[in-house]
């Protein structure tokens, strides 16, 4: 069943870590030499490269503020997409703070950028009504304590 059709009343979730997210841009790409925090009008015209869930694409767009969109399943080829300055996007900041301190990428600063700033909480969850058997319980308690203790 797709997420998008459960409520979150029908879901257990614990909060694993919070992952925190950059703008970026290749150094070729336009947006790169704006020389000032890019506003929405500025980000419109070029191509957002968004992650999106493989069975509801259509769900809600977080974060989304460009009228070109390319969607990718998987972050690893929006990587390749970004770097090559196909467009921009929002990256976890372990996967690019040491792309843009060797100038692969460019860090762009948002106006009024709706990213929290605390970053994102990833979740270990599952449905109420399936609560996970002896090895979904343990991978469970195993990622909240490696990672909600870190």
């Amino acid at each position: 069943m797709p997420a998008s059709s459960v409520s979150p009343h029908d879901v257990t979730a614990y909060p694993l870590l919070r992952i925190g997210l950059q703008a970026v841009v290749a150094p070729q790409h336009p947006l790169a030499a704006l020389g000032r925090p890019a506003t929405q009008a500025d980000l419109a015209p070029y191509v957002q490269l968004v992650l999106s869930d493989p069975v509801g694409a259509e769900g809600a767009n977080y974060g989304v503020c460009s009228a070109r969109v390319w969607r990718f399943v998987d972050l690893g080829r929006r990587l390749d997409f970004l770097l090559s300055g196909f467009g921009w996007c929002r990256m976890p900041d372990y996967l690019v703070t040491g792309l843009i301190a060797s100038g692969q990428l460019v860090a762009l600063q948002i106006e009024d950028d709706p990213t929290p700033r605390e970053g994102l909480t990833i979740y270990g969850a599952h449905r109420r009504d399936r609560v996970p058997g002896p090895a979904g319980q343990w991978l469970l308690e195993d990622l909240r304590r490696r990672l909600v203790s870190a």
